[in-house]
């Protein structure tokens, strides 16, 4: 099973985020108010060719479009619905998808009209993707090749998971304890995060262990440098800073050590003030995880 099936896996429900999937496509679709036949089929062929959403049966499909349009519909339109399909795909990879499924939409007819820009503008800001990765995403699209783009990126988020997981042990370890119900802690967040989703729960304790282990008695500033050195591109780094924020936000404490993890964070990644704002937004976006508090501050 490929990581998107199981990303993506189980029955259709009113918060499923294959929904919000659909929803930026129907947005891109009706964004210059004049749906072609070159975007209907490129809707249907997402929707019956794309791996999350293999097992789904007519019916459910249909639901899935049914719910999306009369969101839309209520809405007042696919830019209104901009927040709320952000909110439902609190996944770096989830994004990804319908971003470049929105882009596949929008130059279908190989025209692209100026609210069809604004559309796209819009989802990339409230889907908090990178300048690059976007327009990495948009020319795969032109080039017809989008969906491959974007496996290609989901397999470079996968190698740098060890990467992602040691700063988010690093946070766990900011206030210089790590006990075993912090253990149990990290290890609930991850599980639940969605773009963890490509590990086992044997590899997530592994990997939870080797970072904790790798990181005892360090300096974390130098080992945050060293992380950064394997974490080059903007949109990597941004979406570190989500995650570790996640574990962040988790624990229901605010420490003094963790806002200088946070800050040493933001300067060693070279982020800017708007957007670690923008990743804690992303990071208390997450359903699954029980945030219990606030940003420290």
């Amino acid at each position: 099973m490929s990581f998107l099936r199981k990303m993506f896996s189980g029955k259709v429900s009113a918060e499923d985020p294959r929904r919000f999937v659909v929803e930026a496509m129907l947005g891109a679709m009706e964004a210059d108010g004049d749906v072609t036949e070159e975007e209907m089929a490129t809707l249907e062929s997402n929707l019956g060719g794309h791996a999350m959403f293999e097992g789904l049966s007519g019916e459910e499909l249909g639901r899935l479009v049914d719910q999306a349009a009369d969101a839309i519909r209520t809405g007042g339109g696919g830019r209104n619905r901009l927040p709320a399909i952000a909110a439902g795909l609190p996944s770096r990879n989830q994004r990804l998808a319908a971003y470049a499924m929105a882009c596949e939409i929008c130059v279908a007819d190989r025209q692209l009209a100026e609210s069809e820009i604004e559309f796209l503008d819009g989802l990339q800001k409230e889907l908090a993707l990178e300048e690059g990765e976007a327009k990495e995403l948009f020319e795969g699209a032109r080039a017809h090749s989008g969906l491959m783009t974007l496996e290609e990126r989901s397999s470079h988020v996968r190698e740098l998971l060890p990467a992602f997981v040691q700063c988010m042990a690093m946070m766990a370890a900011a206030d210089e304890e790590v006990h075993h119900e912090e253990r149990i802690g990290m290890r609930a967040v991850l599980a639940n995060i969605p773009d963890m989703a490509v590990l086992t729960a044997a590899e997530l304790d592994e990997a939870i262990d080797v970072a904790l282990e790798r990181i005892a008695g360090k300096d974390l500033s130098s080992e945050l440098a060293g992380v950064a050195n394997e974490i080059t591109k903007p949109s990597d780094r941004y979406w570190t800073a989500v995650y570790v924020m996640i574990v962040a936000l988790a624990d229901g404490k605010s420490d003094w050590r963790e806002v200088e993890f946070l800050e040493s964070l933001k300067i060693t990644f070279d982020l800017t003030e708007n957007q670690m704002d923008v990743a804690m937004k992303t990071a208390a976006q997450f359903p699954a995880v029980d945030l219990g508090g606030h940003a420290p501050s």
